[in-house]
C-alpha cells in the first residue's frame, strides 16, 4: 500500500504508529486510492458459510442462486454454488479472493461516508444479498478527517460502533487476538447464515444454530480477506441491476447513505 504523494500529517502518523491515520483535503485529492485502502475492512467468515465472490465478470452481472434456508448439516447446504474460501486450516485462515466495491457520499452533516458492499449468491433466505460496512469520517478542528465510527448492517436495521469500540488490525498484527483498539482497519464479523455484519464475534449457540435474533446470530474468524487487497469502484456495478431482495448494491448505498443519522 505504498503511496508517492503523502502529506506530512499522514506521514507522522504512519511514523508514530499509534492511532488511525487522519487525513488532509489534499490526501483526498492526490493520494485517494491509498485512503480508500488505508480505511477498507478485513471481512470474516465462518466456514460452511457462502462466501462472497464478484458481483460482475466483463460486465455481466452475476446470477443469484437459490436460498439455502437453514437445513445445516443436513438438507440443503449454505455454501451450494458459492465461491469457495479454499481448504480451511484453522482459526484466521486467509481465503480466497474477492471483490469489494466501495463508494464515497459526502453527507450534510459534514460527516463523508466511505462505504465498502460485498456481494453473496444467496443467504439462507433469498438469492443474491449484498451487505455492507461504512466508514464514516469527521473533520477535527485541525482540518484533517478522522474515522469516527462505521455503520454497519444489521437485518434489518443498521448499527453504529464507534471507532475506539472495534476491533481493529494494523501490518503485523495477528488476525486471531482479537484485535486491537484505534487501529486502522476495523475487523468485520459476518454471520454465518444471514451475512449480517457484526464488530465481534459471537460463537454461543454454536456454528449450526441459524438464529434470526440478531445478535445470537453465529459469526466468527474462520476464514479472512483483507478488502484492501481487492478493491474496485462501486460504479462498476451499474445501478439498474435488479438483485431482488438485495437492496443495498453499492450506488444504492451511496446515495441512500447519507439518511443514515448516528450522532
Amino acid at each position: 500500500m505504498a503511496a508517492k504523494f503523502l502529506s506530512i500529517s499522514l506521514l507522522a502518523f504512519a511514523k508514530l504508529g499509534f492511532a488511525a491515520h487522519e487525513y488532509s483535503d489534499n490526501d483526498w485529492a492526490h493520494n485517494h486510492d491509498f485512503v480508500i485502502k488505508d480505511l477498507a475492512p478485513i471481512w470474516f467468515f465462518s466456514d460452511g458459510a457462502c462466501y462472497p465472490q464478484a458481483a460482475e465478470i466483463n460486465g455481466q452481472q452475476t446470477n443469484g442462486n437459490g436460498a439455502s434456508g437453514c437445513g445445516v448439516p443436513a438438507g440443503s447446504h449454505l455454501d451450494s454454488g458459492c465461491q469457495s474460501p479454499g481448504q480451511w486450516r484453522g482459526a484466521g485462515t486467509q481465503g480466497t479472493s474477492f471483490p469489494t466495491y466501495w463508494t464515497t457520499t459526502d453527507c450534510n452533516d459534514g460527516t463523508r461516508r466511505v462505504c465498502y458492499d460485498i456481494y453473496f449468491r444467496h443467504d439462507s433466505g433469498h438469492e443474491s444479498d449484498w451487505e455492507y460496512a461504512c466508514v464514516v469520517l469527521s473533520r477535527a478542528s485541525n482540518g484533517l478527517w478522522f474515522r469516527n465510527g462505521i455503520i454497519l448492517e444489521e437485518d434489518p436495521n443498521q448499527a453504529y460502533i464507534s471507532w475506539g469500540d472495534l476491533e481493529t488490525w494494523d501490518d503485523g498484527q495477528s488476525f486471531t487476538d482479537g484485535g486491537k483498539r484505534n487501529g486502522n482497519h476495523a475487523m468485520i464479523y459476518s454471520a454465518k447464515f444471514h451475512h449480517t455484519m457484526f464488530a465481534h464475534q459471537y460463537t454461543g449457540l454454536g456454528k449450526n444454530n441459524c438464529a434470526t435474533t440478531v445478535s445470537e446470530m453465529f459469526r466468527n474468524n474462520d476464514f479472512y480477506w483483507p478488502a484492501a487487497n481487492n478493491l474496485q469502484p462501486g460504479t462498476n456495478i451499474p445501478r439498474n441491476w435488479n438483485w431482488g431482495k438485495a437492496a443495498s448494491n453499492p450506488q444504492a448505498l451511496a446515495s441512500s447513505v447519507c439518511g443514515y443519522h448516528p450522532f
